[in-house]
C-alpha cells in the first residue's frame, strides 16, 4: 500500500506533467498493446491494442543527427501514469509525437519509471 509520500510524490508529478504540458503545442496518441489472439483455422495473429489520444505530454528534444539524407531525433516524453489508465509502459507501446503541425510516429527505445509504493513519472525515450 502506498504511503502518504507516495501520493504526495505522484500528485506533484501529475500537477507538473499536466500543468507543463498545457502550456506546451504538444500532444501525443499513446498506443497500448494490450494482448492478441490467434485464429487456428486462418493461422493469423490479431493484436488487441488500447489507445488514449491526445494526452499532453511534454517533449524535450535530447538530440537530432543527420546522416546520408535523413535526419534521426531522440526525445523524452513525461507521462503521469493516470494519463495511460495507470498501466507500465512497454517498448511494444506505440507513440505519435503531435507537435509542429505534423504527426511522427515514434518509437521507444528506454523506459524509466519513478516511484515508491505507487508509480509517479514515466519518461520515455523515443526515436524518430
Amino acid at each position: 500500500m502506498p504511503g502518504a509520500l507516495d501520493s504526495a510524490f505522484r500528485k506533484a508529478a501529475e500537477s507538473i506533467v499536466k500543468d507543463f504540458a498545457t502550456g506546451l503545442d504538444v500532444e501525443i496518441d499513446y498506443v497500448r498493446e494490450v494482448s492478441g489472439e490467434y485464429n487456428v483455422a486462418t493461422g493469423t495473429y490479431t493484436d488487441l491494442r488500447q489507445t488514449f489520444a491526445d494526452i499532453r505530454a511534454p517533449i524535450e528534444i535530447i538530440s537530432s543527427e543527420g546522416e546520408n539524407g535523413g535526419e534521426e531525433r531522440r526525445a523524452r516524453v513525461y507521462i503521469a501514469p493516470d494519463q495511460i489508465n495507470d498501466n507500465q509502459p512497454t517498448i511494444s507501446d506505440e507513440i505519435t509525437l503531435k507537435f509542429q503541425g505534423s504527426d511522427r510516429k515514434a518509437q521507444i527505445i528506454d523506459i524509466r519509471t519513478f516511484g515508491g509504493g505507487q508509480n509517479y513519472l514515466h519518461i520515455l525515450e523515443v526515436v524518430f
